[in-house]
């Protein structure tokens, strides 16, 4: 089968607003294997690969794909969806996690380099203190929204004090960073962006060093402003979006599964544990960013024939589910090999940041309220995103938590 045999195809935009994500994986590879057609939009298909093992292979760099999104051969004859725009049309190859070759590896440098010098003790700091300010507004006996309430507001705040802006700053860059991966937004948002980086990047430390972000907009590597713009938006948007994913799937766990909640408060089940189980079990991502086919050929086995430029979606949420690469027996704790945060070249610059900050809010917020769903699980919509899984609200009532202290990582 070639990608656009005149066949009926299930549409992403379906796939993405699954409520039982797994069992639209298990369809998928019922009917079609480890690489399913998938429509994008007017005329658009990409192969969407669920396999774990060939997932692992193409993450990793095997020469048979690119990130460049000049190399697709999709002609839309209709404008893509919201949720896919920002991923697949031209602008996005100004992204660091859309280049590739040298490009890539030059505009990588500088967050690898500066996130490596963040102190981790100072990202736990940062964190317990935002969690905690954030966390004493949620009044108990009264209904939240965890993700409008908790979740965002903690991501946008720890994650901007990480790296050196102040409360308000971080909020409007991390809100901006949002949009515009939501396909909301222009050049004019970019532009306001770069004003507001601007005013942060001169910023002290306590000791009198320059902030990360200023480390990082002043990188050598990067050959002028706007360089540094893209590496810096590039940054907190997979941060952002990567955060609340992983917090809200680990929050709607925790209140879904009552052994998964009990385990966890009575310490069988550690907090570190308990995340990978999410990684494992409700991936907080869903899709690594889009890869375009170098060369033709049956780059996933003998049942579907790849064309040169066809879009490869590598579907790491999938690889949990894959029947190949675990027993009925396997629970996964321990195993870090889920793929959430890519393979190779376009891994996670920031997966011991998440952890951190994730773990953190997890913790401090059932030590101060003990949170319960105000609908069914099964009720939950999910936001129509092409890489992160999260959910567009978490409706919760909150009581007081009783004497017994929530067991804590540190």
């Amino acid at each position: 089968m070639r990608l656009f045999d005149p066949v009926d195809v299930p549409l992403l935009t379906d796939l993405l607003a699954a409520r039982d994500i797994d069992a639209a994986w298990s369809a998928l590879r019922e009917e079609w294997g480890e690489a399913a057609p998938v429509g994008l939009g007017p005329d658009a298909r990409a192969w969407l690969v669920s396999g774990y093992q060939t997932l692992a292979t193409l993450a990793r760099g095997s020469g048979m794909v690119t990130t460049d999104t000049g190399a697709w051969n999709g002609e839309p004859s209709g404008p893509l969806p919201a949720s896919l725009r920002p991923s697949f049309e031209a602008s996005a190859s100004r992204k660091v996690e859309t280049a590739s070759g040298p490009v890539h590896a030059r505009l990588r440098a500088p967050l690898d380099e500066v996130l490596e010098a963040v102190d981790a003790a100072e990202v736990g700091r940062i964190t317990r203190t935002v969690c905690q300010e954030v966390a004493d507004r949620l009044v108990p006996g009264e209904q939240a929204d965890l993700m409008r309430d908790y979740v965002v507001p903690v991501a946008h705040l720890a994650f901007g004090s990480v790296l050196g802006l102040d409360p308000r700053t971080g909020r409007q860059v991390l809100e901006i960073a949002d949009d515009l991966a939501a396909g909301r937004g222009d050049d004019t948002v970019v532009d306001e962006l770069s004003f507001l980086l601007g005013g942060q990047v001169m910023g002290r430390d306590a000791s009198g060093g320059l902030t990360p972000i200023g480390l990082l907009a002043q990188h050598s590597a990067y050959e002028g402003t706007a360089e540094a713009v893209t590496g810096m938006l590039s940054l907190v948007t997979s941060a952002s979006l990567g955060l609340q994913a992983w917090l809200g799937q680990a929050l709607l766990l925790a209140l879904s599964d009552e052994g998964f909640l009990r385990r966890l408060a009575g310490g069988r089940l550690g907090t570190d544990e308990a995340l990978d189980e999410v990684l494992w079990n409700a991936s907080p991502v869903t899709v690594l960013v889009p890869r375009f086919a170098l060369k033709e050929g049956h780059l996933f086995g003998d049942d579907s024939y790849v064309e040169r430029g066809d879009a490869v979606l590598l579907a790491v949420g999938a690889a949990a589910s894959d029947p190949r690469v675990r027993g009925d027996a396997w629970d996964g704790l321990g195993n870090r090999a889920h793929l959430a945060w890519g393979a190779g070249a376009h891994r996670c610059p920031a997966p011991r940041q998440a952890r951190l900050i994730v773990r953190t809010a997890v913790e401090t917020l059932l030590r101060q309220v003990e949170p319960s769903l105000a609908s069914g699980a099964d009720e939950i919509r999910w936001v129509p995103d092409l890489r992160f899984r999260r959910p567009v609200s978490l409706p919760v009532t909150f009581r007081a938590t009783g004497p017994e202290p929530w067991p804590s990582s540190e």
